[in-house]
């Protein structure tokens, strides 16, 4: 079994640095995806009118099936968790969005 993934902290990053998610985008198993952070503590809109605080906008491409997956830092720690995509005019500038993993922390402790 591989060794579980240390957990980082979401308060120790910065705009611009690496970003990598992890998952099954559009149901292609095992795939990672690279990027940045382009933005801390933005608000994420829903379908129901509410908004989510504080989370992390990154450019590492998010697509259906990564959505709940690890966003981690260049040394491989989980600074976040991956949650949705923003696509306003429907082309293929997404931006994508995870939840700090600090928040996760607080939520789920253990």
């Amino acid at each position: 079994m591989p060794p579980a993934v240390a957990i980082g902290s979401s308060a120790d990053l910065k705009v611009g640095q690496s970003a990598f998610a992890i998952g099954n985008p559009i149901g292609l198993d095992q795939s990672m995806s690279s990027g940045i952070i382009s933005a801390l503590k933005r608000r994420l809109p829903t379908c129901s009118g509410r908004e989510i605080a504080n989370v992390i906008q990154t450019e590492t491409a998010i697509n259906p099936g990564n959505s709940g997956g690890p966003l981690l830092d260049s040394a491989g720690r989980l600074t976040a968790v991956t949650t949705a995509i923003l696509s306003p005019s429907g082309s293929n500038a997404d931006i994508g969005f995870a939840v700090p993993i600090d928040i996760v922390n607080r939520a789920s402790p253990n």
